[in-house]
């Protein structure tokens, strides 16, 4: 392991990570649509996360010990953080996507990097540099050709505004889930993934009960869960578990705002599902995923760039 690690830096380990779950949660599109033919979101939600969160905390406590469990007065940040990330992202996302369409929710995700620029905007009152929105509109461009095939009048079909709202909404929650690490410096990226996705499976299962009593959950069928089996484990031991995981290590290391942009790897990997099935793929999505793909190299260059500026700067003033 030692060996291999100096074969990559640590921003390129990121990198790998980020798109690993990304590419997990790519697939687990298509995989979701099958199984919420027979499962609302909000149950869905809750076998994904309501398993993962136990397995978050089994892998901590042999990881890091018993004593890494405990929440150190964190306890109502983490039930925020969780909420946000787990509960809010999921159903406001699958929710808005029900009534509307999947090339909206691929759209909506690839909108995530601008919204974490723009709350780090706001935070810091520093203005980002003129590449990382080059970058954003590459991507987004991107993102659009990718899921429209470069026919933009999809876009006003079932065009609502209300799941609009919802899935920005939801993606927002996912982009302050993301940037909250940060507050936790000295975590590692598994103890905060495990309390941070404890607190969200919490919020998921009041949700759940809510929901149950008015009558909106809809539940598989005994007779269909031998054939659901596949798609449940996966959406939990990979599209959760390992994703997750994979997620919050690669937003450690590089940071929120730079990370983000992975997110645009989840449509590159529906197109390549799609491949699989039979889809013939037309001009526009090639160009649409060869915009995503320079938006990623255009913002690990930049950072990498902007690494070596800092690096330099004490080397630089120590001449002066």
């Amino acid at each position: 392991m030692q060996k291999t690690s100096k074969l990559l830096s640590p921003t390129a380990w990121a990198s790998l990570a980020l798109v690993l779950a990304t590419i997990m949660w790519g697939v687990a599109f298509p995989v979701s649509k099958a199984v919420l033919a027979d499962m609302d979101p909000i149950s869905m939600s809750l076998w994904r996360y309501g398993i993962a969160a136990p397995i978050f905390l089994a892998l901590l406590a042999w990881r890091e010990g018993a004593a890494a469990l405990g929440l150190e007065g964190h306890g109502w940040k983490l039930l925020g953080l969780g909420t946000l990330g787990f509960a809010g992202f999921n159903l406001l996302m699958f929710y808005g996507v029900s009534m509307s369409r999947p090339e909206f929710g691929a759209i909506v995700m690839a909108l995530q990097p601008l919204i974490a620029v723009m709350i780090q905007w706001a935070r810091s009152g520093k203005r980002p540099a003129a590449r990382s929105f080059g970058a954003l509109a590459l991507a987004v461009l991107g993102v659009v050709l990718l899921t429209t095939d470069g026919h933009l009048s999809r876009l006003t079909e079932h065009a609502a505004v209300l799941p609009t709202l919802m899935m920005i909404a939801g993606g927002t929650c996912w982009v302050l889930y993301s940037m909250g690490a940060a507050a936790f410096p000295h975590w590692s990226p598994l103890r905060y993934t495990a309390l941070s996705g404890t607190g969200g499976a919490l919020a998921l299962g009041v949700f759940w009960l809510v929901v149950g009593a008015a009558g909106g959950l809809r539940l598989p069928a005994a007779s269909a869960l031998p054939a659901l089996a596949p798609a449940l484990l996966f959406l939990v031991l990979l599209a959760a578990v390992v994703a997750v995981l994979c997620w919050n290590q690669g937003i450690r290391q590089i940071g929120a705002q730079r990370g983000m942009l992975f997110i645009n790897v989840v449509p590159l990997t529906a197109l390549a599902v799609g491949v699989l099935r039979g889809h013939a793929l037309g001009h526009w999505e090639l160009v649409g995923a060869a915009l995503v793909l320079l938006s990623l190299v255009l913002n690990q260059l930049g950072g990498r760039k902007a690494a070596m500026t800092k690096n330099l700067q004490p080397a630089l003033a120590a001449c002066k």
